[in-house]
């Protein structure tokens, strides 16, 4: 069986982008690298599937992914998950990018500690029938890098009601002082075509360089099972992309 192709976009300063498509071929997955400017369909051709990875994005000096979501790439991905063709996934600067773009509700603002955060946090899987979440158990806790000057989740009254009503928070930290509204950590649009996760699992994919753990510091592998669902969700998908034979 050939390992599906996934899209990984290539922002400006995306640091995280290197670590992302070594996660997605450790999870058997063929990464394929995304220029932000790409305008064409044909350059997203047999891809079902597509990261945003984190880090930093281009313009984050003026609001955390307000410029990237205006690249020409974004209107496409945009165009493929409104034709269902595409499952679109915000880690991260990445999940800014996607609530800047409007394909996730709500928004992020600086932290309630002002500065730069990196830390590691206890995650729960609230939904485990999305493409990110897929090989994870409902209640099951997870332990990523959680990093950024902005991301403290929030939304409006009535996005965050119909979030919680529809089921589309799919992760949550389990301590509050993470800030985000609700502990809202991950969140799907209701067609689970678009999702976002505001963590780096791209950093604990391999004893030794993850995060901590029983067996020692930097033995925790938990970000593992959220690169395996998303292979999973491409391969299901047939390779059927954007563009497809």
């Amino acid at each position: 069986m050939s390992a599906p192709k996934i899209g990984v976009v290539m922002f400006d300063a995306a640091t995280d982008a290197p670590s992302v498509i070594r996660a997605v071929d450790l999870a058997g997955g063929t990464p394929v690298k995304l220029h932000p400017k790409t305008t064409v369909a044909p350059d997203l051709a047999d891809l079902a599937v597509v990261i945003i990875p984190g880090g930093f994005s281009y313009g984050d000096y003026l609001r955390a992914g307000a410029l990237a979501a205006t690249q020409p790439i974004m209107r496409l991905v945009q165009d493929a998950v409104e034709a269902k063709e595409l499952t679109l996934i915000g880690l991260g600067n990445g999940f800014q990018v996607l609530t800047e773009a409007k394909l996730l509700p709500g928004g992020f603002i600086a932290n309630a500690s002002p500065g730069y955060q990196h830390s590691e946090v206890d995650y729960v899987i609230e939904d485990n029938s999305t493409a990110i979440t897929s090989a994870y158990e409902p209640g099951e806790y997870i332990r990523l890098v959680h990093k950024g000057a902005y991301a403290q989740y929030t939304a409006t009254e009535d996005e965050l009601a119909e979030l919680e009503r529809s089921g589309n928070v799919i992760v949550r930290t389990t301590v509050s002082n993470m800030d985000s509204v609700n502990n809202i950590a991950g969140i799907s649009s209701d067609n689970g075509l678009v999702l976002g996760l505001m963590a780096s699992p791209e950093y604990a994919i391999e004893a030794g360089f993850g995060t901590d753990h029983p067996d020692g510091p930097g033995f925790g592998v938990d970000g593992q099972g959220l690169f395996v669902s998303l292979v999973r969700a491409a391969r299901a998908a047939k390779g059927k992309g954007v563009v497809s034979e």
